[in-house]
């Protein structure tokens, strides 16, 4: 004979308002509350701060620095094509990025040499090129490049480079970075 035992429902669920009776509301003591004030102003001095940087560095500047025609510095980065490798005797094209940081476009007029050495990738220069024989086919190159505000360009400048022959037979194929300065104002 099998037996079935009911029960109640009160008998084996524990009601949960037993359980979470509402209290009486804590406050924040004094001391809760000047931590909690001086955490919401220094928020408010770090969004201000931010808010003043960012206007500061992107906002336009004075119209009398930006005068049509006058000079301006742009960051300039320069590598040797690494699909076209240079080899002693050949020539090779040169990509040169422009970072323009201004609030107005650049035209750049002229890419001339920079000072310092060229510098062959991590890998040639660990394999023994530690002075490649690379070096601009001319010693100025007319251009006309205009690039605009807060953004970065692109430019090849075909046949710049040269490797001259009897350099380090590590250094061939190598991707170089070659030092550049640009002539560069306000169109």
């Amino acid at each position: 004979m099998a037996s079935h035992l009911e029960l109640d429902t009160a008998d084996h669920e524990e009601p949960t308002w037993e359980v979470r009776q509402p209290g009486p509301r804590r406050r924040f003591d004094r001391r809760a509350r000047m931590i909690l004030g001086a955490a919401a102003v220094a928020a408010l001095l770090a969004n201000a701060g931010a808010a003043w940087a960012y206007w500061r560095f992107n906002s336009p500047e004075p119209q009398d620095e930006w005068a049509a025609g006058s000079r301006v510095e742009v960051t300039l980065t320069a590598i040797s094509d690494p699909g076209r490798p240079l080899r002693p005797g050949s020539t090779g094209n040169l990509t040169i990025t422009v970072t323009n940081q201004h609030a107005a476009s650049v035209q750049l007029t002229s890419i001339v040499p920079g000072p310092g050495p060229v510098i062959a990738d991590e890998v040639h220069r660990e394999a023994g090129c530690v002075e490649p024989r690379v070096e601009f086919t001319r010693s100025e190159f007319p251009v006309s490049w205009e690039v605009p505000r807060n953004t970065v360009g692109a430019f090849i400048l075909n046949g710049a480079l040269t490797m001259r022959a009897g350099g380090s037979a590590a250094c061939q194929g190598a991707t170089f970075t070659v030092p550049v300065r640009a002539q560069a104002s306000r169109p």
